[in-house]
């Protein structure tokens, strides 16, 4: 099993992200795909570590 975000998802299929987000929303409420919520600290905010490996990963580009 592969996991992508929506946005990589749109961009390798090369469509705006709401219409990614449109498709693999009708795909998970056919059970085509599994959607799992974003990494939180458990109180709704962005996981910091996560963020900063992000940010890192772009500055390397």
């Amino acid at each position: 099993m592969q996991t992508r975000s929506v946005a990589e998802i749109a961009a390798l299929l090369s469509i705006p992200l709401g219409v990614s987000k449109v498709l693999v929303g009708d795909m998970a409420g056919l059970g085509l795909v599994f959607v799992h919520a974003a990494d939180t600290a458990g109180d709704g905010v962005p996981n910091l570590g996560l963020m900063e490996r992000v940010l890192s990963g772009l500055r390397r580009l």
